[in-house]
């Protein structure tokens, strides 16, 4: 049958998510799984990679490495934001590590190629009697890039569009409901490692289904009676509305809060009466671990309300909660004793069941097939 994508021991993955049963363990386990998912989704997808608040000055620079690739994002003149790939033409010599400000030259520290910060390779030490050297055909390689939102994400694949990523639509639902987000700036930032593959922690995001459970603090923050959604090909937005009385953020009942989660590695929440924006980028390394960075974004200035109770929230409860039940799904796993399960979606496919989850799963089978 044509909606029989994935078979394991217990049935098929098929695309109803009230019909199917989970993905099989191996797509958590195996390495060659890992080297699709990098080449097919990751080289392929629009990928964060910070804030334009993060690059303040002309020269202002970051450099990161995604899906196995260095590259560097700075401010060139006139505040044109660019992406490169962080290394020197001449020997590949990775040119910038970690973040900073240039003055107006990008100094190779091998062999002192200089490169302006548009890229443009301007000097090359002893090259003037190389035979057919040109300085042209050696400036750094652009990786594409866009902003949205003040966010900045990039892509690999040079003939990608921010439409086919729903970066425009994604960019509306941050808008109506932070409309100052690009002015924003991160007043804290966290790098966790976690020992789970990265799709377990997106799996953990792309559900409320456990929230009762796992998280009784967070369950008392909104009302399921309330929630609303917005599914696009590449993100989901989802707003519940708060429960009146909750004592760190002083609801009434009808502040929003609010969910996103866009293909194939950001998750970002908006807590009922606060103003800041957390957003989180998971990203592999290695079949059983990934890397979580989080930002929490907040008006410039002084710090807004709530912000250290937003900080304390994420960062000492629901995520440590979360990292818990992600390290213990995934030694689950591995056991002998488990390949797969049922998806518990509810027939209105609402945020507080699984819906979203195998739509995740059906868009990862989907890259993978591609």
């Amino acid at each position: 049958m044509k909606d029989r994508l994935v078979e394991g021991e217990r049935g098929f993955f098929v695309a109803s998510a009230q019909q199917s049963f989970t993905l099989p363990s191996r797509y958590y386990l195996e390495p060659d799984i890992l080297q699709q998912e990098t080449q097919k989704i990751f080289l392929r997808s629009w990928l964060y990679v910070g804030h334009i608040s993060d690059l303040p000055e002309l020269g202002s620079y970051m450099t990161m490495e995604l899906a196995g690739q260095p590259i560097v994002v700075i401010l060139g003149q006139n505040k044109e934001l660019r992406v490169f790939f962080n290394v020197c033409q001449h020997r590949g010599h990775i040119l910038l590590d970690g973040r900073g400000q240039v003055k107006n030259r990008i100094v190779c520290p091998y062999h002192a190629w200089c490169y302006g910060l548009d890229g443009e390779l301007k000097t090359a030490r002893l090259t003037r009697d190389v035979p057919g050297f040109e300085r042209a055909d050696f400036g750094l390689k652009i990786v594409q890039h866009a902003l949205v939102a003040g966010m900045i994400f990039v892509n690999f694949d040079s003939g990608a569009s921010p439409e086919e990523g729903d970066l425009p639509d994604f960019e509306k639902t941050i808008l109506d409901h932070l409309p100052e987000m690009p002015d924003y700036v991160a007043k804290h930032r966290f790098d966790f490692e976690v020992a789970a593959n990265w799709k377990v922690v997106v799996d953990n995001f792309s559900e409320g289904y456990h929230i009762p459970v796992a998280h009784p603090i967070l369950a008392e923050l909104y009302n399921e009676k309330t929630a609303k959604s917005l599914v696009g090909n590449r993100f989901s937005f989802f707003q519940k509305t708060a429960q009146p009385g909750f004592s760190r953020f002083e609801t009434t009942g009808v502040e929003p809060y609010l969910t996103w989660f866009l293909w194939p590695n950001l998750c970002l929440l908006s807590l009922p009466g606060a103003s800041q924006l957390i957003v989180l980028r998971i990203s592999p390394d290695g079949p059983g671990h990934s890397l979580e960075h989080a930002d929490i974004y907040s008006p410039k200035g002084g710090d807004a309300p709530n912000l250290d109770a937003v900080k304390s929230l994420f960062s000492e409860m629901f995520n440590r909660e979360d990292i818990g039940l992600v390290q213990s799904v995934q030694r689950g796993l591995s056991s002998l004793g488990y390949d797969q399960g049922r998806y518990v979606a509810d027939t209105s496919n609402s945020w507080f069941s699984e819906s979203g989850l195998h739509r995740f799963h059906s868009q990862i089978l989907e890259a993978l097939n591609s």
